[in-house]
């Protein structure tokens, strides 16, 4: 399961075809990627390329037909009997930001 990514669109369901189609155009990834629907509208993406598996993890956020994707790294511990992920990793960008607030 290494270079495995979680995945469920807040808020709404949508087709399988669909979302692979979305996601493709949005990530753009360098190699192809095996997308698996789960139960409870996640969905497992297995990248070949490392590069694109740091990528989907690190920009973002990924928006879906208006809809915040979550993205998170599989763990053993993952239940898709949760309805939403217990942990939701995200960036807070900050433009023009001064360096000494940085602290």
């Amino acid at each position: 399961m290494a270079m495995t990514v979680v995945i469920k669109l807040l808020d709404r369901n949508i087709g399988f075809l669909s979302l692979q189609d979305k996601i493709s155009n949005l990530w753009r990834p360098s190699m192809s990627f095996h997308l698996m629907d789960i139960e409870n509208g996640y969905f497992l993406v297995k990248f070949h390329s490392k590069e694109d598996y740091d990528k989907v993890l690190s920009q973002g956020p990924w928006i879906v037909f208006g809809q915040y994707l979550t993205v998170q790294s599989w763990s053993k511990d993952f239940d898709p009997a949760r309805p939403y992920p217990s942990l939701v990793k995200s960036w807070i960008r900050l433009p023009s930001l001064s360096g000494h607030l940085y602290n």
